[in-house]
């Protein structure tokens, strides 16, 4: 090309048509000085258009900026008699790019000027809904496309008068008392965007309304969406985020008032007579599992443990059976509680309610006075709970009630056994947390797992575990089995008090794993192990009970080894989810309850250095936290500490400690 000093360049900057005096060249590089008196340097492949300028480039910097913004005024003032529509109707069946030249002489005629050409390139590119730039030349849209675009412009023209609506009601709410009741959809694509973030359908049209309305950050999100009453003051965000709801389908409760525990067949052994009872929190109002203990002359004893027998109950097939296999387990939390079944069932019709009579599964186990097995039967039974115990009146019991004394030394001979057969006993204390409705004040327990009571409890439902799987391996029938490798390191127990101990070992624990494979339950020291007692609480539960049902009476397994591998699949993901909603809970309100006791020392034992800080576990709470090394240059593992709290916030789940 000839040399470009002195030349008008025209080309896309910022997403529109730039003009520019070229007063050098460098190889492919121009330098320019634009209508704003800016210098600029350009690559030459970005030139859309040249054109020969009237004044030289030794004219003072001022004349040539007065005339460059004097040719850009001109020029766009030319761009505005473009038609661009018209222009299309004369080329819309062209399929290739149309030089700029040839679309300036249909818009202006043949004696072309090149202030006219800089126009035509102008309205092109600026209306953009006829044609596209295609290099430096012009291809116009098809029909087809036309109409797509005008469509697409409809639905951003709606979209934007959604945005504008939504911004007027939030800045016209009033600065305090009641709001006004917020749009529906508006309610929803806020509540998205707080819960799901960038994963939300709506995320940008919400991200819009947020600014257009100036509201702030998550936190400032929630606050709005509680003055709109739309969510509560503490929202389980992570609950919304996974899916999980506490509300069942029409259909599902429609079905589920209609089973009745009278159904669940006639050929049932009758145990009504007895003597059965529940031990469970103060709280509990779903009860799967009864006890019964009848005392032989020489110390052993006959050891029941009876399961509400809903396998017998709920139909294989059906909304019901659909939602329970979706949810998986039941999610208890400090605040709410989402069942696997509807309440109809799980608190009622399948419950083992003090005085009610209820189809049960039985296993009574035939004991001696060191725990051994003798022999056991399991039975497809009716029972009735007369005593509904907590763990607290249980504990209470032992003093003076000669059968529960019995049943606790009994218990305590089986955990023996396991012990001597390889079983690690690791207790750490289990934290309860509560919270109140009315006040949602929190409450925090720390509860000894090794009570009397809890540990019968936990030593019947091993029992009654071990005795299903034992009872379906011999019958060959296929079967989940619940396995745990030994660890690699030996596991060394010391006094249950050594909470620094005991925690550090039970990281060398390995995951237990479920499989259709009977083997050893490390842990526990039992072979084999399955999980058949909460068929109301537990899915998996559920399909075990099945299966022990039918081959009880005789019939054919209802499951075959694939079936149960692929509910294993389909399940294990879900009751990760819930773990990780109980969990995430469980920490807010823990920080929560921290949060009102910010002015306190806590009480913290040193668990290990890592890389650049020392962790630690809040004992009260049965909680991990960190401080920096330099913050600790003194500490050892397993020392006793008190810990300050230097920031927290329970909604960006911020926990910030230091030594006291």
């Amino acid at each position: 090309m000839s040399d470009p000093i002195g030349h008008l360049v025209e080309f896309i900057e910022k997403n529109r048509v730039e003009l520019g005096l070229v007063v050098a060249a460098k190889k492919n590089r121009l330098n320019l000085l634009t209508p704003a008196g800016r210098q600029a340097s350009l690559a030459l492949s970005r030139v859309l258009l040249m054109t020969p300028a009237s004044m030289g480039v030794d004219a003072s910097r001022a004349a040539q900026q007065d005339y460059l913004q004097q040719t850009q005024q001109r020029r766009e003032e030319l761009a505005g008699q473009v038609d661009v529509a018209e222009l299309w109707e004369l080329v819309h069946e062209e399929e290739e790019p149309l030089p700029l030249k040839d679309l300036a002489e249909l818009a202006f005629g043949p004696s072309l000027e090149q202030d006219q050409v800089s126009a035509t390139l102008r309205a092109l590119f600026n209306e953009r809904t006829h044609f596209r730039l295609a290099g430096n030349q012009f291809l116009p849209f098809s029909q087809e496309q036309l109409e797509a675009k005008a469509i697409q412009a409809q639905r951003e023209a709606e979209r934007q008068a959604q945005v504008d609506q939504a911004v007027e009601f939030l800045k016209g709410l009033p600065a305090e008392g009641p709001c006004p009741e917020p749009p529906a959809e508006l309610a929803a694509q806020l509540t998205d965007l707080l819960v799901h973030q960038e994963d939300s359908p709506t995320v940008k049209l919400a991200k819009e309304v947020v600014a257009g309305a100036e509201i702030g950050g998550p936190k400032d999100l929630l606050a709005l969406l509680v003055r709109l009453g739309v969510l509560p003051p503490h929202a389980n965000l992570e609950l919304l985020r996974q899916g999980f709801s506490a509300e069942f389908p029409p259909e599902v409760m429609a079905q589920a008032k209609a089973l009745d525990p009278a159904q669940a067949g006639p050929e049932r052994t009758d145990l009504t007579g007895l003597d059965t009872f529940t031990i469970d929190g103060a709280f509990t109002t779903d009860f799967d599992d009864a006890l019964s203990f009848e005392p032989q002359d020489d110390g052993g004893a006959t050891l029941g443990v009876h399961i509400t027998d809903a396998g017998a109950i709920m139909p294989l097939t059906g909304p019901l059976e659909d939602e329970a296999r979706s949810r998986g387990t039941s999610l208890y939390l400090p605040d709410d509680r989402l069942p696997m079944l509807p309440p109809a069932l799980s608190e009622d019709q399948l419950s083992l309610r003090q005085g009610e009579v209820r189809p049960a599964l039985s296993v009574l186990a035939r004991l001696d006075p060191e725990g051994r097995l003798i022999d056991y039967r399991l039975e497809r039974s009716l029972i009735q709970v007369h005593q509904r115990l907590t763990y607290d009146e249980t504990d209470g019991m032992l003093e003076s009630d000669e059968r529960m004394k019995g049943m606790h030394r009994l218990c305590h001979a089986l955990r023996q056994r396991r012990l001597d057969a390889g079983a690690y006993f690791l207790p750490l204390p289990e934290v309860l947390v509560g919270v109140d409705p009315a006040t949602q004040e929190v409450w925090v327990r720390r509860v000894d797992r090794n009570g009397p009571s809890r540990e019968m409890v936990a030593e019947t439902a091993i029992l009654g575990n071990w005795l299903f799987a034992l009872f379906l391996a011999d019958s060959g029938a296929p079967a989940l089995y619940r396995i745990q490798n030994k660890p690699s390191e030996p596991i060394e127990e010391r006094d249950p008090s050594d909470i620094y101990h005991h925690f550090k070992q039970r990281r060398l624990l390995n995951r237990v794993d479920i499989t259709t494979k009977p083997g050893l339950h490390s842990s526990l020291g039992i072979h084999p192990y399955t999980h058949a007692t909460s068929p109301i609480r537990r899915y998996l539960d559920l399909v075990m009970q099945r299966q022990i049902g039918s081959v009880l009476c005789g019939g054919q397994p209802l499951y075959s080894k694939n079936q149960l591998k692929e509910l294993a699949m389909e399940v294990d993901p879900t009751v990760r989810r819930a773990m990780k909603v109980r969990q995430a809970r469980q920490r807010y309100w823990l920080l929560t309850w921290l949060k009102a006791r910010q002015d306190q020392a806590h009480p913290a034992v040193v668990m290990e250095r890592q890389m650049r800080r020392w962790q630690l576990l809040l004992t009260d709470i049965m909680m991990l936290v960190s401080i920096p090394l330099n913050q600790g240059k003194d500490l050892a593992p397993g020392m006793e500490v008190d810990l300050a709290i230097e920031r927290i916030d329970p909604f960006d789940d911020i926990l910030r400690v230091k030594l006291a």
